[in-house]
């Protein structure tokens, strides 16, 4: 499951792409991020990349049953559930981060970890979107699927990450997300 994500405040990329959306964006649709944070919370409002150079602003998290969000799709059977059948077919997006945070819970508390790609490279998180009435902006969430053999032991679970060449067929092409992700290139720090 990916409940936080962050941005690098270093990240050259990420910081155009915040400034672009923010730029573009008037009145009340304003982001909830700043380059002097780096935490991205669920129902933040946040650029997100819906074409090869289009990025919308958008919050995290469906509307779900008594308000609370949901913020995750399991990959595995998103094209099965009503909630998100729709927004895979016609909403597919891509979520621009520098990495995300997993928690391993023990007996005594959680450990927090950062997940991040090789080299600082900017990651996409395979995700879909929706319209919904009572939202001003689209609302999306992250899609998961099982956690790669090398970070099983902190959590099950683990964001699509899509790589950069594989960013228009994720976005145009094909129902499969893991057809397009990758699987192994994810660094850990405690």
């Amino acid at each position: 499951m990916c409940g936080r994500f962050y941005v690098e405040i270093d990240n050259d990329e990420l910081q155009e792409i915040f400034k672009e959306v923010q730029r573009n964006t008037s009145g009340t649709e304003q982001l909830s991020f700043s380059m002097s944070s780096i935490e991205i919370f669920p129902t933040n409002i946040v650029p997100i990349r819906i074409s090869e150079k289009e990025y919308k602003p958008m919050k995290w998290g469906f509307t779900g049953f008594g308000g609370k969000p949901i913020i995750n799709a399991r990959s595995e059977t998103a094209l099965m559930k009503p909630t998100f059948k729709q927004p895979m077919q016609t909403g597919r997006c891509l979520i621009p981060a520098s990495g995300y945070y997993e928690w391993q819970r023990n007996e005594k508390f959680k450990q927090k970890y950062s997940f991040s790609l090789p080299d600082k490279k900017t990651m996409y998180m395979a995700g879909c979107y929706r319209l919904e009435e009572s939202n001003p902006f689209p609302c999306f969430v992250v899609l998961t699927h099982d956690a790669s053999d090398g970070i099983k032991h902190i959590h099950d679970r683990m964001p699509v990450i899509i790589p950069e060449n594989n960013i228009y067929d994720w976005l145009h092409t094909g129902a499969d997300p893991m057809q397009y992700a990758v699987d192994e290139v994810i660094s850990c720090i405690a």
